[in-house]
């Protein structure tokens, strides 16, 4: 099968600067890739909100995912531009399978939709938190949902929820109940292969043993 993996951000060493959705995006990833899927990232080439990744190559695997990085032009705190993805989009986006989208509101989320709606092709929508406007910017989210948002999650075919908790944002979102799918993160189990003996944090800082 091949998976195209959309986000804005997902720098050319994930584990080292990757954020909490860089990090699912990867695992993920390599994970299907590892079960022979052709795996796709189309991102920004944003390693962070305020710098930009240098490697000018078209893409760059990475642990056996393709991954391309469209420079964008302008951004908006993690709303990055990149128009030049456009064209990309338009060309390849037939011959993937399925999508899977990680950011509801995302200059890139809005390209491939359009054009996934398009061409038929189906994607998966997982908003990993993001969906309640709170904090900043709440007027603007609400405009970008009235616009954009609400289509996303209308026309996913599936939509995927962190816990229970996110799974009822959805459906306050209009999602119906048979298109939500809990799927908590997935954990790597090598990375906790070689753990320290037991008691060794407590003894190197001090703390009595019978200390909770």
């Amino acid at each position: 099968m091949k998976i195209l993996q959309v986000c804005p951000i997902f720098p050319p060493r994930p584990k080292e600067f990757g954020s909490g959705v860089t990090q699912v995006v990867y695992n993920v990833s390599k994970e299907l890739a590892k079960r022979g899927h052709k795996v796709e990232v189309y991102t920004s080439n944003a390693l962070d909100v305020n710098t930009k990744i240098e490697d000018k190559s078209n893409w760059m695997l990475v642990d056996g995912i393709k991954v391309y990085h469209f420079p964008y032009v302008m951004h908006y705190y993690t709303f990055f531009l990149t128009p030049f993805m456009i064209s990309a989009v338009r060309k390849n986006l037939k011959e993937f399978d399925v999508i899977h989208i990680h950011d509801l509101r995302a200059f890139q989320s809005i390209v491939v939709y359009y054009y996934a709606r398009k061409y038929g092709v189906p994607y998966v929508l997982q908003a990993h938190g993001s969906l309640p406007r709170i904090m900043a910017k709440r007027r603007l989210k609400w405009f970008y949902d009235v616009l954009f948002g609400y289509k996303l999650l209308r026309d996913a075919s599936k939509v995927i929820a962190l816990s229970r908790v996110e799974a009822d944002q959805y459906r306050r979102m209009g999602v119906p109940e048979e298109k939500i799918a809990i799927i908590p993160n997935g954990i790597d189990l090598s990375e906790y292969a070689n753990l320290p003996p037991k008691g060794a944090f407590k003894k190197k800082f001090g703390i009595p043993e019978d200390k909770k």
